[in-house]
């Protein structure tokens, strides 16, 4: 498995970034993002379904990559993981129900 990080103001800079870090073969299968929610999340949900990367990630306040902190941008570090290992799942919770959620 390898990983690479890239991180961009938006998301025209997040698909030159991929296009970048995919010109050597490299090929994501998963990515973990961190965006501002100043950033168009539709957008990149959509570039990154188009390219067939599975994405787990969350809207911050204050992205950090490689030892940096980002304001107002969006951070990914993509995975090269065979899609067989992993399953991403949302489930619905509570409060009355976190214990039985996280058993699950």
């Amino acid at each position: 498995m390898k990983a690479k990080s890239i991180k961009g103001k938006s998301t025209g800079e997040i698909k030159a970034a991929l296009q970048d870090c995919m010109s050597d073969g490299f090929t994501p299968t998963l990515a973990v993002v961190f965006l501002s929610v100043k950033q168009n999340r539709e957008a990149i949900v959509s570039l990154l379904d188009s390219m067939n990367i599975t994405i787990f990630g969350a809207t911050t306040s204050g992205e950090f990559i490689d030892g940096d902190i980002e304001e107002g941008s969006i951070v990914m570090t993509l995975f090269d993981i065979n899609p067989a290992h992993f399953k991403l799942k949302f489930l619905e919770t509570s409060e009355e129900a976190t214990l039985e959620t996280a058993k699950n």
